[in-house]
């Protein structure tokens, strides 16, 4: 019996040693030919990947790094099948799929790039490099989207419901969105109308921002002026965090800064933000928003959503009713469908409860819906 152990305790100790040494000399291999293709040694840190792989071909690691240096040196058509190979003994390994969507991207097959952009977009929806792809092919292949939204907000007093109803035209370009909206607010029997500007710069993968501007001309419900900006930068594990302010000029400028961040854990988006209103004595005021998002279809974009907001009942505020409510418990729920690669449709369904000093509780439902359409 004793024998018998020793003999498996040696035969344990052979193989974990025959493992350590094969792991360590494939970090070796990698490790060397990752110093030599950066050092620009390229041929040579070739020739000891086609070594490696000779002795360990279901090394995918190695075939990886071999896939990606032909990639450098512009060997596009070898290196696609170097990657397609990883990619059919690990379909999972999202750092091959991006490799072979940035040779594709590279070597001009916007189609096959675009696939590979939505494949990695609907398992990783926060993935930068894809995210940025598609945008620049989406520039260049159709770059306008044209779109109307209408919100009712409705109250269980006797007041009248509030109208918005707004007209959007988007212009995809290689460094972002640039979009024009046209509102129209109906409120308190009053009328007023809003012109905005948005644009949403990307400077390089997961670093991009939002600048928005907007003038009433008759300035009742809206502000006279509107400016906001975000910058956010994406910094690892799947999160991704921002800063930004809002001044809006209604007669007297008032300043909101604002900050979020979001986790992407797979098809999850996890999001929290707050807003902090600066202001004298009780004026002075902090709303917190979380929310979760849901991506799903063959290229992630389309989603279904959930919110809670302590504070403001809107997270975006565009005018002055937005603003004056401070104290509010939001509950919201939101999609955004696309279909057929050409028309989006979204919506959302929210609720707020207001509490009223000496009056009862006011609870204000808000319904908004519209499309886009791509051409």
């Amino acid at each position: 019996m004793v024998d018998v152990l020793l003999q498996r305790a040696i035969l344990i100790v052979a193989f974990t040693s025959t493992v350590s040494a094969h792991v360590a000399g494939q970090d070796d291999v990698l490790a060397g030919a990752r110093e030599a293709a950066t050092s620009g040694r390229r041929a040579e840190a070739l020739t000891m990947l086609e070594m490696h792989l000779a002795q360990a071909p279901r090394d995918v690691d190695a075939r990886l790094l071999y896939g990606l240096v032909l990639s450098w040196e512009g060997r596009y058509d070898e290196a696609r099948p170097a990657l397609a190979q990883v990619l059919e003994q690990a379909p999972d390994y999202m750092d091959a799929r991006v490799a072979l969507m940035n040779i594709e991207y590279w070597a001009g097959r916007s189609q096959a790039a675009r696939e590979q952009a939505d494949q990695i977009l609907a398992n990783d929806p926060g993935n930068t490099q894809a995210r940025a792809v598609r945008e620049r092919l989406a520039a260049a292949d159709r770059p306008w989207w044209a779109g109307t939204s209408y919100t009712l907000d409705s109250f269980n007093d006797d007041r009248e419901p509030w109208h918005e109803i707004a007209l959007s035209l988007t212009r995809l370009t290689p460094v972002g969105s640039l979009i024009v909206r046209g509102s129209h607010a109906a409120r308190f029997g009053k009328e007023d109308q809003i012109v905005e500007l948005e644009f949403y710069p990307r400077f390089r993968p997961g670093t991009y921002a939002f600048v928005g501007a907007g003038a009433a001309p008759g300035p009742v419900l809206y502000p006279k002026s509107r400016f906001a900006f975000d910058l956010y930068q994406s910094v690892g594990r799947g999160f991704e965090v921002s800063g930004g302010a809002r001044y809006l000029d209604f007669g007297t400028l008032t300043s909101i800064y604002v900050g979020t961040l979001t986790k992407y854990v797979g098809n999850w988006m996890l999001t929290g933000k707050v807003y902090h209103v600066p202001a004298e004595r009780a004026l002075d005021s902090t709303s917190y928003h979380g929310g979760v998002r849901r991506y799903f279809g063959g290229d992630g974009t389309s989603y279904v959503g959930a919110s809670y907001g302590h504070g403001f009942s809107r997270e975006e505020i565009r005018n002055i009713t937005d603003l004056a409510t401070l104290d509010s418990d939001t509950v919201r729920g939101e999609f955004d469908r696309l279909f057929r690669t050409r028309l989006r449709i979204f919506g959302s369904v929210s609720t707020s409860r207001q509490e009223r000093a000496n009056r009862p509780t006011l609870w204000q439902t808000t319904i908004t819906g519209g499309f886009l359409a791509q051409f």
